[in-house]
């Protein structure tokens, strides 16, 4: 791609936004890259995971990859050891394919105690390839406690986690075009899901204007942030398509931004010693 305000792929050390690109660890404070604004460290940073070359391998029926990031990049303590193992099936009825599930499990190791926060950065875009806006689609967050707002100069949580009811963040199988509009610089939010630690369930589904192709999101992380593609600047894709502001909807399956400074949300630290395990699967519906 071309663009400078889109993010890809496997997106880390520590996925969404870190106030001021500063946290205290263990009575040390670290300064990481600001790479957004010049204030806020965004997505890992500059050399994030989603802008470095893995290493891939097949591994029986599955694609592996695998890269270690060392020590100190983007200000990050310790070496850290990801492994990415991507997986396809097919759900099948009277012989024929009723629905293809793809599954990132995403592992990770480090020597030193670090936050981490891994997360698939997609675009969707359900009416098709070079459609234009994604504001047509239809979006449904499932079995979420309440969203998190977010301060609008910074586009970081306030701390809160509030009701969706009566807002134009109850999305239940909403075109996102005709809610939008009541959300100054569109969706930039992240969903506390009740999914029960460890149990991969349903976060979201986006579907296509006439509700024929639809894309499942099912994953074991404690939130999913809806992004509205609002920063998208006319970056160039598949088949030289030009990708313009809400050209396409991100469902990233996550911990929540900034936690590392928030103490009410869930913990991002992984200790040496530890493994991090988290899985994001996609069900494809046709």
């Amino acid at each position: 791609s071309s663009g400078i305000n889109a993010e890809y792929g496997i997106v880390g050390r520590v996925a969404s936004r870190i106030a001021h690109g500063k946290f205290e660890l263990d009575g040390k404070e670290y300064q990481l890259s600001l790479n957004n604004n010049n204030d806020t460290h965004l997505h890992g940073g500059f050399v994030g995971l989603s802008k470095v070359v893995w290493d891939c391998e097949i591994v029986g029926n599955t694609l592996q990859f695998s890269h270690t990031q060392p020590d100190g990049t983007d200000g990050y303590p310790g070496n850290l050891e990801v492994v990415v193992t991507v997986s396809i099936r097919t759900k099948s009825s009277g012989g024929r394919v009723k629905g293809t599930f793809l599954s990132l499990d995403m592992r990770a190791t480090c020597d030193q105690a670090t936050p981490i926060n891994l997360t698939f950065h997609p675009y969707f875009n359900m009416d098709g390839q070079d459609s234009g806006s994604a504001l047509d689609n239809k979006l449904t967050v499932f079995d979420y406690a309440g969203y998190l707002p977010m301060d609008p100069d910074t586009i970081l949580p306030t701390g809160e986690i509030v009701s969706t009811r009566g807002t134009p963040f109850n999305l239940d199988i909403s075109r996102i075009g005709d809610l939008i509009v009541d959300v100054p610089g569109g969706y930039d939010h992240t969903f506390h899901l009740c999914s029960k630690s460890g149990f991969v369930g349903p976060a979201a589904e986006i579907a296509s204007c006439d509700e024929k192709y639809r894309v499942r999101v099912l994953t074991d992380q404690p939130g999913i942030h809806v992004y509205s593609g609002n920063f998208l600047d006319g970056t160039r894709g598949k088949g030289g398509a030009v990708y313009e502001k809400h050209s396409g909807i991100a469902l990233e399956a996550q911990n929540f931004p900034n936690a590392v400074n928030v103490p009410s949300f869930p913990c991002c630290i992984l200790r040496e010693g530890e493994e991090y395990k988290k899985n994001i699967t996609f069900s494809f519906c046709f």
